[in-house]
């Protein structure tokens, strides 16, 4: 059901139309999901311009939500398994069926860093094994096709405990099978792809990506985003090495060059295993999920457009949701406002590819726990102060 809401009759407050406005906000990851989002921006933009008509579209960019996303606007049913964190305890996680028959799961459901304490984040032991299981669990029920989000990662082990799951096996010179974690691929000798599930390559895999970021080197998994995921300057040196080790006896022995490949490095280069045990195709997370959901036809007849997400720095412009957003709005001229939890860093790169604003929900000093808490009290209330200047300036326009 893609319309939340919608209001057609005329307005009593002078509109001679009806006013469009298109919410298709990414999640506020740790607080709220794309869907929750959506419906705090809706009940904040409503209270205001009730005679709007309104189309919510949760979005996603292979991240949070991206499950919920798909299954908002295509319809299906979601499935739980068992499987085992990244550091080897059970789990429950979650993944889904579309009514289209495509099989979609998220790695963070599996291997995440939500799943992990603070003091127990460790990308040298972390590992996508769990991953794995859950794929395993799409191919049962026999999909032609699975989309596997991927981000929100603990990991930074290229995809090996994923490819474990599935009965790829790891021997280092000694010929003794590596321990999990990208701690231990730098002893990386031999690759034995004989165990390998076959009816997992009968299944054509698509990899969305949340980022750009290939397997290596100053934007690499490793050195952009290990930090993140627990590890100190120390331990991104030897992840960065482990992973050219890695990417060299992919390239020697599987004959598959996955280092600089734009999404390799996604999930803590979980893109670059996917593509070389099972020759996935990675797409841009937050572009595929826009075309999934239709959501270019329904901004092109809108007035204004509302997005988010909690954080909105310069990593927006290595693919995610408001970047696709921005993009289709401007095909249209149609104007985007962008809500946040915070903002950083220059946005400049941001208004020229046709961002109008970006504002923050936080209304003045607050620690981040409770701005977590309150973020739907805070979204509702940002939303409803910028409906005041939207209506403000769509009854000027009316008049010219």
């Amino acid at each position: 059901m893609i319309m939340l809401n919608q209001i057609n009759e005329k307005s009593n407050s002078g509109y001679n139309n009806t006013m469009k406005i298109v919410i298709c906000p990414d999640s506020f990851k740790g607080s709220l999901s794309a869907r929750q989002v959506a419906e705090s921006i809706f009940k904040g933009l409503k209270r205001v311009i009730p005679e709007a008509k309104y189309v919510i579209l949760p979005m996603a960019d292979g991240g949070e939500s991206t499950i919920d996303s798909l299954l908002f606007a295509i319809g299906g049913r979601k499935y739980h398994a068992f499987v085992h964190d990244p550091l080897g305890r059970k789990i429950k996680a979650e993944y889904a069926v579309l009514s289209d028959g495509t099989g979609v799961m998220e790695m963070a459901s599996a291997s995440g860093l939500p799943l992990l304490k603070a003091e127990e984040r460790n990308p040298l032991i972390s590992s996508t094994y769990g991953t794995g299981e859950l794929l395993l669990e799409l191919v049962k029920k026999k999909v032609k096709t699975i989309l596997i989000g991927a981000g929100g990662s603990a990991t930074v082990d290229g995809g090996m405990g994923m490819a474990k799951a599935l009965g790829v096996k790891f021997f280092s010179e000694s010929k003794k099978e590596l321990a999990d974690g990208g701690g231990s691929l730098g002893k990386l000798k031999t690759i034995d792809i004989s165990g390998l599930n076959k009816q997992v390559l009968k299944t054509r895999i698509i990899v969305l990506a949340d980022v750009k970021n290939p397997l290596t080197g100053r934007y690499g998994a490793a050195r952009v985003f290990a930090p993140q995921k627990g590890a100190d300057s120390k331990m991104v040196e030897v992840l960065e090495k482990n992973m050219k080790h890695y990417a060299h006896i992919i390239r020697t022995q599987l004959k598959k060059d996955v280092e600089n490949m734009a999404g390799s490095g996604a999930a803590g280069g979980l893109g670059a295993g996917l593509i070389a045990f099972l020759d996935a195709e990675i797409k841009e997370g937050s572009r595929f999920i826009a075309e999934k959901i239709d959501l270019e036809n329904h901004i092109k007849d809108a007035d204004i457009v509302i997005t988010g997400e909690g954080k909105i720095d310069s990593q927006v412009r290595f693919g995610k949701t408001i970047l696709a957003v921005i993009e289709k709005a401007k095909k249209y001229r149609v104007p985007v406002i962008a809500l946040c939890g915070q903002k950083t860093d220059s946005l400049d790169a941001l208004y020229k590819r046709g961002l109008t604003a970006v504002f923050s929900i936080v209304p003045g000093p607050v620690l981040l726990p409770e701005s977590m808490e309150k973020a739907h009290i805070f979204l509702e209330k940002t939303s409803g102060e910028i409906a005041g200047l939207i209506k403000c300036f769509y009854q000027v326009r009316l008049k010219n």
